[in-house]
């Protein structure tokens, strides 16, 4: 599965351009896997990857607890596959307080990912932006209990009425893992997922996704790991504490319209 790149065979480039080449002349997709604990996306990288690599096994507790990244040889594309811990529930604050687990994503998926397989959009999109939604790809991990049925008649009957407003919201892409699949079938199930990577890549002129702290993570290239790292948490950090004030702000305007409508109910 592994080759080698064949960017090591092309004439070097002044370091300069290097750090900032666009990502139009590479050939490579950039995955960032993205959702809960105990949701399989561990286990998801290493079927993509196709060898056991991530760290993933059944626990009560989390298994990743930082980010970690692997590489393959799909077609003619170099795959990175960025697992990362649950960065998304409440008890996030209390495991990364000073923004450094969810600096190094941001450090580790530059300049962009190419597409990212998300559980619990509403929680990825606060720490990529709205506008990631248009790069997620949702990604079932019990293919298996399909029994052989059809993954779109699935979700369009269900009455699990969140799960068809996730799959809408990300266009439609979704895609099943058995992730215990013997070797030809697991092979099928990743070209599938390959499938839609390569659709989003076409359909975005082959650009990475980005925002404005992956424009920040692209112009500190300079800087050692350490000082990018703090600088991209510091970001985050300060972001953060615009949206906490947005949504006070929002509440207590919400509860001053709230209390004017009472007053003009009890003054009629």
């Amino acid at each position: 599965m592994l080759l080698s790149d064949p960017e090591a065979y092309r004439p070097p480039v002044p370091t300069g351009f290097q750090e900032f080449r666009s990502a139009l002349q590479e050939h490579r997709l950039r995955l960032l896997l993205a959702g809960r604990s105990g949701t399989g996306e561990s286990a998801t990288g290493n079927s993509i990857l196709q060898r056991k690599h991530f760290l993933s096994r059944l626990a009560a507790t989390a298994v990743t607890s930082a980010c970690a990244t692997g590489s393959c040889r799909w077609a003619s594309w170099d795959v990175e596959v960025l697992d990362i811990p649950d960065l998304f529930s409440p008890e996030v604050a209390q495991a990364d307080p000073g923004f450094e687990e969810r600096g190094r994503c941001y450090l580790l998926s530059a300049p962009g990912p190419h597409a990212v397989g998300p559980a619990g959009l509403a929680r990825v999109k606060a720490l990529f932006g709205a506008g990631i939604a248009a790069r997620a790809v949702v990604v079932f991990t019990h293919r298996e209990d399909l029994a052989g049925g059809s993954l779109q008649q699935y979700v369009r009957d269900t009455d699990n009425r969140a799960l068809r407003e996730l799959v809408a919201e990300c266009g439609g892409r979704c895609c099943a893992f058995d992730n215990r699949a013997a070797d030809g079938e697991r092979e099928a199930q990743v070209g599938e997922l390959m499938k839609l990577v390569e659709e989003l890549e076409r359909d975005h002129g082959g650009a990475p996704y980005t925002n404005d702290l992956y424009h920040l993570a692209q112009t500190l290239g300079g800087l050692s790991h350490k000082e990018r790292l703090r600088r991209v948490a510091e970001r985050l950090a300060a972001g953060r504490a615009v949206a906490v004030a947005h949504d006070w702000c929002k509440l207590g305007l919400a509860a001053l319209l709230g209390a004017g409508f009472l007053l003009y109910l009890l003054c009629r």
